[in-house]
Formats: C-alpha cells, structure tokens, sequence
C-alpha cells in the first residue's frame, strides 16, 4: 500500500492524457456507429503505427544513433515508471561532477527520431484517409468497411515485416498494441491538449454537416453534398486524431475509447447529446478504475483499461436485454 501512494501522483499525467483523448475519441465514435464504419478508427490507427514502424526502419540511416524509448522501457508498468524515475535522479546527480555535451547530444537524437516518427505516422496516416474517402463506391458493391477491413489487414501485417527485423521487435509491436500511457510528458499533453481542442472547434462549427451525413448519406447527397470532399475532411482530422493518440495509447486503446464508449450510450440512451455524455462517463469512469488497478497490481495500464472497457460493455450489454425482457 505505501508503494501505491508512492506511485500515485504518476497516475495523475496518464489520467489528463486518457480524459483528452476519450473526450474527442468518444464524440467521433458516436459518427463512426452512425456511419456504419465501425473499424476506421482501428486502420487508421494502423496506418499511424505503420508511419511510426517505417520511421524506424529510416531512422538508422538518417541518424545512426537515435534513442527509441522503446529500447528502454519495454513495458508500461508503474514497477518501470518508479525505476526509470530513479535512475533519471542519479544520472541527474552523476551529471553534476561531468561534461553535459554527451547528453544533450543524446537528447537531440531522441528529438530528431520523434519528429521523424511524427512526421511519418501523420503522413501514413492521412493517406490511409483519402484511400478511405475514396473507397466509399457509390453503387456500394464493394461495402465501405470491407474497404476498411483491407486497409488495417494491410497496415498490420506490413508493419509485423518491418518490426521483425528491427532490435526488440518484440516489445516494439507490444508498444504499438498498447502504448505508454504511463511515460506522458508535461508537452506531449501540452500538444494533444491544443491539437485536440482545434479538432474538437472544427466539428462543433460543422457539426451540423457531418452529422447529416452520418445519419443518412443517401439524403445529404440529393441534397447536393459533395460527400467524396466532406468524407476527405472528416477522415482527415479523424487521421490527425490519431496520429496522435495512437503515439501514446496504442492501437487497441484508441481504438476501445471510440468504439465501446459510443456502444454502451447508444444501449443507453437516445439522442446524440445524451449518448455523448453517457460516452464521457463510461470512459473517465472505466480510466480512473483501471488506473487504479494498474497501479496496485503492476499491470499494464493500456490493456488494464480495455479490458475494463470490455466488462463495461458486457455489463451494459446484459442491462440492456434484461430491460428488453420486461
């Protein structure tokens, strides 16, 4: 118990970090239910991860000794957090009585690798959001999600070929699952916070249009919607969404906090409104729970939250048949 209240002032930078992003994740996914497109938040997370992957591959070539995070904390458990906190004090101290050229070298390297990963993710990432706008066949022969479907499969299996020849690739496809929450910095929250909030302005000035489309994109076309260019902007920011995000959090929690929020409001409620704010509270609910457990248990946090989500939606699943039966 003393090492969880030791532990527990870390929690508080992961928690702001998951409450960002549940709060933009959760008002896409509602669209994304709507849209019957319930896997894009997934492959373009993918292609993210993908961008980040390639960077990887580049990075050596562009700067032989980069430092990846990833090289040195393998997994995101509190155990690693406090251990990394400690060796980063008396590397603090030993740094008082020696040259700091060595460092600051190694800490532009570290700079230089995540401007390229960023770079790339974001770049893997919008492509992957015109193929999507462009994948939307009129005559629907080929349905929107199997588009989809095709481009996460794509994304996967070309980034498991790329880590499996990478040092600890291992623990970089792991990363890549379930990030690292736990290792949030000041200005990696500072960042997402902003991006998030210019994000969140765009679809509250234009929400009205894409929640047209959303319910009904047969109507907003003989409306007169050009559908192929407002579909280019939704994914879009969708793409910045989680280029971001997916740095963090990893693919499968990005992709839990669009996904089973929305489910279990849309079991819920009725109305787009209320379904948002039953989404937010499942989410910080389910994120303040598992923090909590994964600092008392020395679990990994990212798929101690998914698995929460999981059992949210088992819950509110079976409420909702129970009040169907009566």
């Amino acid at each position: 118990m003393a090492q969880f209240h030791e532990t527990l002032p870390f929690l508080v930078l992961p928690f702001l970090a998951c409450v960002v992003i549940a709060a933009l994740h959760c008002y896409m996914g509602l669209h994304v239910l709507r849209r019957g497109v319930v896997f894009v938040d997934i492959a373009l997370a993918q292609w993210a991860a993908l961008g980040a992957a390639v960077a990887l591959w580049v990075a050596p070539h562009v700067a032989p000794h980069h430092v990846h995070p990833s090289d040195q904390s393998p997994q995101t458990t509190l155990t690693n957090v406090t251990q990394d906190l400690e060796a980063e004090l008396q590397a603090i101290v030993q740094q008082q009585t020696v040259p700091q050229t060595p460092a600051k070298s190694a800490q532009g390297e570290h700079d230089h690798y995540y401007q390229l990963q960023y770079a790339f993710s974001l770049g893997f990432a919008l492509l992957g959001a015109v193929i999507l706008s462009i994948g939307r066949f009129r005559e629907r022969v080929v349905p929107h999600e199997a588009v989809i479907g095709i481009l996460f499969v794509v994304a996967a299996s070309f980034s498991v070929l790329i880590l499996s020849k990478a040092p600890h690739g291992h623990e970089k496809i792991e990363a890549m699952l379930i990030g690292s929450i736990l290792f949030v910095t000041p200005g990696q929250l500072a960042r997402m916070t902003v991006l998030y909030l210019g994000l969140g302005i765009i679809h509250f000035l234009l929400k009205r249009h894409f929640l047209f489309i959303s319910e009904d994109v047969e109507a907003a076309e003989r409306s007169g919607y050009r559908v192929h260019w407002w579909d280019i902007l939704f994914f879009a920011t969708f793409a910045l969404m989680v280029t971001e995000s997916v740095a963090l959090a990893g693919v499968l929690v990005v992709f839990s906090y669009l996904i089973i929020p929305a489910a279990c409001a849309r079991l819920l409620v009725e109305g787009f409104g209320k379904q948002l704010l039953v989404a937010w509270g499942i989410a910080l609910g389910v994120t303040f729970i598992g923090l909590l457990v994964s600092a008392l248990a020395d679990l990994p946090s990212g798929a101690t939250i998914v698995t929460g989500l999981g059992l949210a939606f088992l819950l509110v699943a079976i409420f909702h048949k129970l009040q169907g039966t009566r």
